[in-house]
């Protein structure tokens, strides 16, 4: 397949006067092949568990499953999903900017509910910074109805003390 000077100058937006050599610089241009992509598949066993002499032909189908070293048996996050819906205050000095209505919040001495523990995903132990879902309650700050805002952050574990 060949293309004609005018098209290849019209494309690259270069005069047909500069172009002295076509062959040079300009890449073949190939019909682009088709293949059919398949999507990865687990392998699948087949066992027949049925004895030699009988007619009936029975087959069990087996799948193998490998869990990572990472699996949830760690303490930590069995100790962490113990203690959710309890009670906790901030220690730290720390700000926060995505509560609606303030630019800035701090939220040392604050009172919260632990809500969630996001260091285990799928049964799998991720690698997150700051792993607890912390749900705060500020009477200060009135929404659009004139309730409370509630707002959560995510801490880490030395941010914050258990009251419970």
């Amino acid at each position: 397949m060949s293309t004609s000077p005018a098209f290849l100058s019209s494309l690259l937006n270069i005069p047909n006067s500069k172009i002295s050599n076509l062959e040079v610089g300009f890449p073949k241009i190939r019909k682009r092949q088709s293949f059919i992509h398949l999507n990865h598949i687990n392998p699948i066993s087949i066992v027949d568990t049925s004895p030699s002499s009988s007619s009936c032909n029975s087959a069990t189908v087996t799948n193998s499953l490998t869990l990572d070293h990472d699996s949830i048996d760690d303490e930590e996050a069995k100790k962490a999903q113990s203690k959710l819906g309890s009670k906790v205050r901030v220690k730290v000095p720390l700000k926060v900017y995505h509560v609606p209505k303030v630019p800035e919040l701090e939220l040392m001495g604050k009172v919260g509910v632990l809500k969630q523990y996001v260091g285990v995903h799928k049964g799998k132990k991720i690698s997150a910074n700051l792993p607890y879902k912390v749900e705060f309650v500020d009477d200060e700050i009135s929404g659009p109805s004139g309730k409370p805002v509630k707002f959560t952050a995510h801490l880490r574990e030395d941010e914050f003390e258990f009251l419970d």
